[in-house]
């Protein structure tokens, strides 16, 4: 998480040894993007993970886990909001929260906000914008930007419009609609399944 007086984490100490991370803003979203991958198998994203984050493929099991139990809780920290607390519906069920956006899907209209608002051309920050610097930005985007009226539309109440107003309303959901609305409960399946791989290549 981004600080205003320590400086942007790029290592990560084990056991008393130091190793650095590539923490750029690209290689957490293809982090992601592999974690959506079904093409390939959960040992297969251990390896390529491993060399996209650290540069290698480690023997080591435990030290595999240890890893990666830290490097996903440092990109999912937020600064706002407790993470621990489930939402709940009226009748005290845990619901599970509706995703507005896709790094992937909307990765057009979070370039063009990118150069509106800050006149930042994401392409050419690859490998270089660290991931807490793009992550506060992103969330600093105003509600005019391209991306941020994309998701205000997907946010759209409907149930007190009509008319003309309803049927404009419904073809913008319809026309913006994410291909697959992956939830963080599902994201937070991606990874736990990742790690049970991990833990059984540990084991074995």
């Amino acid at each position: 998480m981004l600080s205003l007086t320590e400086s942007l984490v790029d290592k990560l100490n084990y056991h008393g040894k130091t190793y650095q991370l590539d923490l750029a803003f690209d290689t957490v979203l293809k982090f992601y993007e592999l974690l959506d991958d079904d093409n390939l198998e959960d040992s297969e994203k251990i390896s390529v993970a491993f060399e996209m984050f650290m540069g290698f493929t480690p023997d080591d099991a435990d030290f595999a886990i240890a890893v990666f139990q830290k490097i996903n809780q440092y990109i999912a920290k937020q600064p706002y909001g407790d993470e621990g607390e489930p939402n709940v519906d009226g009748n005290g069920q845990a619901v599970t929260p509706q995703k507005y956006y896709s790094f992937t899907q909307d990765a057009e209209a979070i370039y063009a906000s990118f150069r509106e608002q800050y006149g930042i051309n994401l392409l050419q920050e690859k490998g270089k914008l660290h991931w807490d610097e793009f992550k506060a930005l992103f969330a600093g985007l105003g509600p005019n930007t391209y991306f941020q009226r994309i998701v205000e539309i997907r946010m759209r109440d409907t149930s007190k419009l009509e008319g003309q107003a309803l049927n404009d309303t419904l073809k913008s959901q319809q026309y913006y609609e994410l291909n697959e609305n992956k939830t963080e409960k599902a994201r937070e399946q991606q990874f736990t399944g990742f790690m049970n791989t991990l833990k059984a290549w540990a084991q074995s």
